[in-house]
């Protein structure tokens, strides 16, 4: 079965997450292709203790400023991996997780 869409974002971490909301807001027809079954992967795979090494208000992902109470502090691994989950199904992305994908094709138009 073969799907068309204008834009493939592969990988589903914070910036290909944030690629898609945009991809949203111009109505494009995309999906987000995703290796892992996770949303986030590489995130989990971090040691425990991991944090970011940026203030919280830094790495905002678009249309979802930081709402928590320490503006400065750096957030967690798992606090990480929570707002993306959380985003992420604010406004559900089109996506495809734990796939292999061996190949992206341009289907060409001519008019």
């Amino acid at each position: 079965m073969s799907e068309h869409y204008d834009v493939f974002v592969i990988g589903a971490g914070q910036a290909c997450l944030a690629t898609g909301y945009y991809l949203s807001q111009q109505n494009r027809n995309y999906i987000i292709l995703e290796r892992s079954s996770f949303i986030a992967s590489a995130w989990r795979n971090r040691w425990d203790s991991f944090t970011l090494v940026a203030p919280n208000w830094s790495p905002n992902m678009p249309g979802y400023p930081y709402a928590g109470d320490d503006y400065d502090g750096v957030i967690s691994r798992e606090e990480v991996v929570t707002d993306i989950e959380d985003i992420t199904a604010t406004y559900y992305p089109p996506q495809q997780l734990g796939g292999r994908f061996n190949s992206i094709e341009q289907l060409l138009c001519v008019t």
